[in-house]
């Protein structure tokens, strides 16, 4: 990474990291930490709790700000007390999910947007109730934020193309910043694979996905479309689907249980258990109606695990020609291909090592740099978020 001319003081929103169960955000978040601080970026973590041991890649302080409850009420009030109160007063704010840029700030501010699912697929996200009044504050938040944001990361050309259809006045500063596969995602040898077989499938090898289980992931549709492809269970391959286990989840249990689906939900699985997870499966599902990014799409790639995934949002642009792409909800297209990869398992080696070479594309280092223009972006417009 090139020098930079003097450290930058960067106060960052660390919500992601306080959650039960880390999601991708919650990845990214604390990849942005380990790979700028010190090197050219202190950091000072804000949050409205307390933070998990061992979360944090690297010591930085970090502000606890308590406020009322809800995402939205509490960046409305909280965190821009939080924010002002920090002596010395940072020279950057980073906004890292999805909104949450406070207005009349004395210094600029950099926001990351994942996603804009819930303005695209309303009806796929598990809204609070009442419904309509959340869909109204999300969407006049990432409004808000977006326009008080000095500068847009976006982590995929998808998301990109995204914002500035909704929101075109996004368009003049938007920066693509596609995600990196952790460091600390160190993939097994294919000679490990008997020790996580033992432990997650009895022995046997299986089908894998990770993430988790609202109706946009498409879990529904992937059990229709495994009762499709082997009408007769005992010849399918095993499913091990991954994710906390919320209503959705367990609905989606009895629905596997229902249609003969041979799948275990071990529930959210720690990221010091994936790369054992990925190195028993001999297939990596992903049936998504919609995506910002995809992490554990790299993390397949990375290990060999030839994936299937669905069109829509940014698995196109992650994969590449390193994988299978169907089209998004439609059951019958994707009994086809899995019916495929299971008869020919063959035609699924040469996607394997695509991926492994095509995972390079997405390393810490180009993040960082990237991140590092964009926030030297945010400092040229210092009065972004006035």
């Amino acid at each position: 990474m090139p020098p930079v001319a003097r450290e930058i003081r960067v106060a960052i929103d660390l919500r992601p990291l306080s959650l039960a169960e880390v999601t991708g955000v919650g990845v990214v978040v604390s990849g942005i930490v380990e790979e700028l601080e010190g090197r050219g970026v202190r950091f000072v973590g804000i949050t409205h709790r307390p933070i998990p041991t061992g979360r944090l890649p690297r010591p930085i302080p970090v502000v606890e700000e308590p406020g009322a409850e809800g995402r939205i009420r509490w960046e409305a009030a909280a965190l821009p007390r939080a924010l002002r109160r920090l002596e010395p007063s940072p020279d950057l704010f980073h906004a890292t999910w999805n909104h949450g840029v406070p207005r009349g700030l004395p210094f600029p501010s950099a926001l990351t947007v994942h996603d804009a699912i819930p303005w695209l697929l309303p009806e796929a996200v598990p809204w609070p109730r009442p419904a309509p009044l959340h869909r109204w504050l999300y969407r006049r938040a990432l409004r808000a934020s977006t326009s008080a944001a000095a500068v847009v990361l976006a982590v995929s050309e998808a998301s990109r193309r995204d914002l500035e259809r909704i929101l075109p006045a996004t368009a003049g500063k938007i920066e693509v910043i596609p995600n990196a596969l952790p460091r600390w995602y160190r993939p097994l040898p294919p000679e490990a694979a008997p020790e996580p077989r033992a432990r997650w499938n009895e022995g046997r090898p299986y089908w894998l996905y990770v993430g988790g289980f609202d109706p946009r992931k498409g879990i529904a549709t992937l059990l229709q479309a495994m009762a499709l492809s082997f009408p007769d269970p005992s010849r399918a391959p095993d499913l091990i689907l991954t994710g906390g286990m919320n209503a959705t989840g367990l609905a989606l249990r009895a629905e596997a249980e229902r249609l003969g689906v041979r799948a275990r939900f071990p529930g959210y699985v720690d990221a010091r258990d994936l790369p054992g997870l990925f190195a028993g499966a001999t297939l990596f599902l992903y049936p998504s109606r919609y995506e910002g990014f995809g992490l554990p799409l790299l993390m397949a790639m990375a290990s060999g695990v030839p994936a299937i995934a669905c069109d829509a949002g940014s698995p196109p642009e992650v994969l590449g020609d390193a994988g299978i792409l169907v089209p998004a909800g439609n059951a019958a297209a994707l009994a086809q291909a899995l019916a495929r990869a299971a008869a020919k398992p063959e035609e699924l080696a040469p996607l394997a090592e695509r991926g492994r070479a095509r995972v390079a594309r997405f390393c810490p280092d180009a993040a960082a740099e990237r991140t590092l223009r964009a926030y030297d972006r945010a400092l040229a417009r210092r009065t972004g978020s006035s």
